[in-house]
């Protein structure tokens, strides 16, 4: 087994160093009269920052897999090249620099064919990563970048024997609207060694959707058992989940700092003020982010009301979000279930506060600053 995974680690290199050609030599029409490998590495990084992004993120990766081999008194496996490295040593490279290279480049050299050419790839290029980052930053979209105390729990009842194909994927998908170190790992854990097809390929395509190195493994060869090729479509609505809270299951252990109270309306701005309480390290609780495998509109119930409560009860503060779609001209408030939400909060005495984005109006709860430029929320 050591010798066929290093025989496929060699092979992904072999292919990975075919792919970095092509943009190699649109970057070689480009070079100036006088230039170096580390001038080629400049260009690279600004032209190709997500192939380069694969490079550092393809380094650490089996950097920590031969450092797990070590601690565990293996051999080293991979032996990884530092991404500086592995660029330098690249055939392709080589070649450009080469003393026979360069004389050629300078004997053909155009000033101003080499700036027409460098505007027109910039421009391509441009295009391109931009496309692939507004890609990722729209799976990003409902992703919090923190990392909750219960992650821990979740990862525990992952290993726990007798869990359900379900069970399982019920947790990947709670751990997906988290990015932090350790979750990362643990997807990547998954991928190298989940026997299950349905859940590897779930653990692969969440780490490719938000831009990590990852490979594809194939199906376990030889006979499969049925937990191998076991599926779940894991249709859920609000019933299940509200028996999931109930019955102390894992959905019963999160813990949120800030539950949202807020108009559907109001989307962007829900999520500027996520991402300010993230980096704040605040866990948010918004109901089509945090419950979306649970809580579809078309099967409101009573059981959405029990479940907004549930996660009312596990939120340490209330955050009303206070705009025209919330609170009608005479301060009163359109929606039933933000009604429900605060009045339920102070029944339990939670500590509510508000972002007033109306301005003309005064919150009767403690008011936070929400700066309008910045689009961030200020505590």
């Amino acid at each position: 087994m050591p010798g066929e995974t290093k025989r496929k680690y060699i092979v992904e290199l072999i292919r990975l160093n075919k792919l970095l050609k092509r943009p190699l030599d649109l970057i070689y029409e480009v070079l100036p009269y006088n230039y170096d490998k580390n001038t080629i590495l400049d260009l690279f990084k600004e032209l190709y920052p997500f192939e380069w992004e694969t490079i550092v993120q393809r380094y650490k990766y089996y950097k920590e897999k031969d450092n797990f081999l070590k601690s565990k008194g293996k051999k080293k496996r991979y032996h990884p090249q530092k991404p500086e490295e592995y660029f330098f040593d690249l055939q392709k490279v080589k070649y450009l620099t080469s003393s026979g290279k360069k004389l050629q480049h300078k004997k053909n050299y155009d000033t101003k064919k080499q700036i027409e050419q460098l505007y027109i790839l910039r421009e391509k290029r441009k295009n391109s990563i931009e496309k692939k980052r507004k890609k990722i930053a729209k799976v990003k979209e409902k992703i919090q970048s923190v990392e909750p105390l219960y992650i821990d729990i979740f990862i525990n009842e992952y290993y726990r024997k007798g869990i359900t194909t379900e069970g399982k994927i019920e947790i990947l998908k709670e751990l997906q609207k988290y990015e932090s170190e350790k979750n990362i790992k643990f997807f990547y854990k998954i991928n190298d060694s989940e026997k299950n097809n349905q859940i590897r390929r779930i653990a692969f395509d969440h780490l490719q959707k938000i831009g990590k190195y990852v490979k594809l493994r194939k199906n376990f060869k030889g006979k499969q058992k049925n937990y191998m090729i076991e599926k779940s479509d894991f249709f859920m609505k609000p019933d299940d989940l509200y028996e999931r809270i109930k019955n102390n299951s894992i959905q019963n252990k999160k813990v949120y700092d800030y539950f949202i109270s807020h108009s559907l309306l109001d989307d962007e701005i829900v999520k500027n003020i996520q991402k300010s309480l993230n980096d704040l390290n605040y866990n948010v609780y918004c109901d089509w982010m945090s419950d979306n495998d649970f809580l579809k509109r078309e099967y409101i119930s009573e059981y959405t009301t029990l479940v907004l409560k549930k996660r009312i009860e596990q939120s340490k503060n209330i955050l009303f979000i206070q705009t025209s779609n919330t609170t009608d001209e005479n301060n009163n408030l359109r929606s039933p279930w933000i009604q429900m939400e605060l009045e339920y909060a102070k029944a339990l005495n939670k500590n509510i506060v508000c972002i007033d984005l109306l301005q003309q109006h005064k919150c009767e709860f403690e008011v936070l600053e929400y700066d309008h430029e910045k689009n961030i929320l200020v505590i």
